[in-house]
């Protein structure tokens, strides 16, 4: 620029030269402000992120710690509730005896079951027990080993309750019950069982 062409110069007075100056100082100091606290919060922003992330694994981990010890309590509770019923059966079989003596006992046994004019009681078997009663599943017979359980005997099994053993059979030897149901699909299908069983002689 040519300092002797003055047709396009502004003429400025000394004091507000002075205010322009103080102006622009002004505004550079907010600007730098502005960007100090721009870059302080973009930090904290990004350690924000990092601490987020780290409480987003931990409230992960700490919730499949949490469902593991809800199964482990269901797996717990399940165990202590059969426990627990399996008790109460058997107090409640005890409780309902005519008179639980000296003569009666406990023990687990082989369960399985039959129906009446089943081929394994024989082929002479006409549907009448060895005590000579019908072979009746709605009179809850179970067929015993008459040298360990006498005839006539009360015998209350877990989770099925009370049968009268008035029946016997060439396989029920020893501790082995056979309980007389209606159908042959309702014996193949409980199969051979391990249940406990409370006996009480019809004498005790």
């Amino acid at each position: 620029m040519n300092t002797t062409d003055w047709g396009n110069a502004v003429v400025v007075s000394p004091q507000e030269l002075g205010r322009l100056k103080a102006d622009h100082a002004r505004l550079r100091a907010s600007h730098i402000r502005r960007t100090l606290a721009a870059c302080f919060l973009l930090s904290g922003g990004l350690a924000s992120v990092c601490v987020s992330s780290w409480q987003a694994q931990r409230i992960t981990a700490l919730d499949h710690e949490l469902r593991d010890a809800r199964k482990s309590m269901a797996r717990a509770g399940l165990a202590l509730t059969t426990l627990a019923r399996s008790h109460e059966n058997i107090l409640a079989a005890t409780e309902q005896a005519p008179s639980v003596g000296t003569k009666s006992w406990g023990r687990r046994f082989t369960v399985t079951k039959y129906t009446p004019r089943s081929p394994k009681y024989g082929k002479f078997n006409d549907g009448i027990t060895s005590t000579l009663i019908k072979a009746d599943p709605a009179a809850r017979i179970v067929a015993v080993d008459p040298k360990l359980i006498p005839y006539h005997s009360w015998v209350w099994i877990e989770d099925l309750g009370w049968y009268r053993a008035e029946d016997c059979g060439v396989a029920i030897k020893g501790f082995r019950l056979d309980l007389l149901t209606a159908t042959e699909d309702d014996a193949l299908s409980f199969g051979k069982q391990d249940r406990f069983a409370i006996v009480v002689p019809a004498d005790a």
